[in-house]
C-alpha cells in the first residue's frame, strides 16, 4: 500500500498554545512504480551533538559531541569549498525524476533531537543559508536536553527537513512485531501530527536493521531510510538502506572537505 494509506492523515494546521500555525507545505516523496535503477553521488554527513563537552564524558559521548567552534568552521569550509547542502526533496527528485543537482551536493544530517539543534546548529546553518535534515526521537519531546514539540516545529518552519528516528531509540531488530510497528508507524504518526504534514525519511537507531525492520519501515510509509553504513552513492535500488558518513569530534574542517 502507498504511504498515504499506511499513516494517519496529518492535519492542515498545528496548535501551538492559543495560536494556530499553518502547516509547512512539503512535496510528496512517493516513488513511482517500477522506478528505473538510478544512483547519484551525494555524501550524507551525520552529526549528533554540537555542544561543550561535559566533564567526565565517555569515549562515545566525546566522539559524538562536536565543538561548536569547530562545527562553525566546518560549515564555513563547506561553503568555501563550493559544496551545496541539499534537501531530501532534491535528492528524491534527482533519484526518481532525473532532476539536476547543484555542484558538489551533500546532505547535512543531525541525529537524536538534542536541544543543540535549535540553539546552536540552526543559527550556524542560517549563516550560510544551508539546509539540513534532523532525525528526531518522538518519545523524548518531554525529556530535558532534547527538543520539545515546539522546537521541532521551529526547525521545520525554518525550512529544515525533519525525519523520524523512532519513538525510543532502541535496536529495532530486538523488538516484537507490535513493538516494531509502534516504533516506526506509531512514531511517524506522532511526528506528522506534530508538524502537520507527511514525513517520508527515517534513520535507523544505531544503524541497526534487518529484513524484518526494513519491511516495517516500508509498511510505515517511509520512502527513504538511512543507515550508518559508510558510502556516498544513493540509489533507487536501495532507498531504505542509504549510506551516510559519520562526522565525529576529531574531524577537522580541512579533513571534512578533503
Amino acid at each position: 500500500s502507498s504511504p498515504q494509506t499506511t499513516a494517519s492523515k496529518p492535519s492542515a494546521t498545528v496548535r501551538r498554545g492559543a495560536h494556530t500555525v499553518p502547516a509547512r507545505v512539503v512535496p510528496r516523496l512517493i516513488p513511482p512504480a517500477n522506478a528505473p535503477l538510478h544512483s547519484v553521488t551525494v555524501p550524507v554527513l551525520t552529526f549528533h551533538r554540537v555542544a561543550a563537552l561535559p566533564p567526565g564524558a565517555s569515549a562515545l559521548t566525546t566522539d559524538l559531541t562536536v565543538d561548536p567552534a569547530n562545527f562553525a568552521a566546518e560549515l564555513a569550509a563547506l561553503h568555501s569549498g563550493g559544496y551545496h547542502p541539499i534537501s531530501q526533496a532534491q535528492l528524491f527528485d534527482a533519484l526518481y525524476r532525473g532532476r539536476a543537482l547543484p555542484p558538489r551536493p551533500l546532505i547535512i544530517s543531525v541525529d537524536d533531537g538534542y536541544v543543540d539543534d535549535v540553539k546552536t546548529i540552526l543559527p550556524a546553518l542560517k549563516r550560510w543559508h544551508f539546509v539540513a535534515t534532523f532525525f528526531v526521537i518522538t518519545g523524548r519531546f518531554s525529556i530535558p536536553g532534547f527538543m520539545n514539540a515546539d522546537q521541532v516545529r521551529q526547525l521545520d518552519r525554518a525550512g529544515m527537513d525533519v525525519g523520524d528516528h523512532t519513538a525510543h531509540h532502541v535496536d529495532l531488530r530486538l523488538l516484537t512485531p507490535s513493538e516494531l510497528t509502534s516504533e516506526t508507524r506509531g512514531s511517524r504518526r506522532v511526528l506528522q501530527r506534530t508538524l502537520g504534514h507527511f514525513v517520508y525519511v527515517f534513520a535507523y537507531p544505531f544503524g541497526a536493521h534487518n529484513d524484518a525492520v526494513i519491511s516495517a519501515v516500508r509498511r510505515a510509509g517511509f520512502t527513504m531510510a538511512y543507515t550508518t553504513i559508510g558510502g556516498t552513492s544513493e540509489s533507487t535500488a536501495a532507498p531504505l538502506t542509504m549510506p551516510r558518513l559519520h562526522i565525529g569530534r576529531a574531524v577537522t574542517p580541512s579533513g571534512l572537505v578533503s
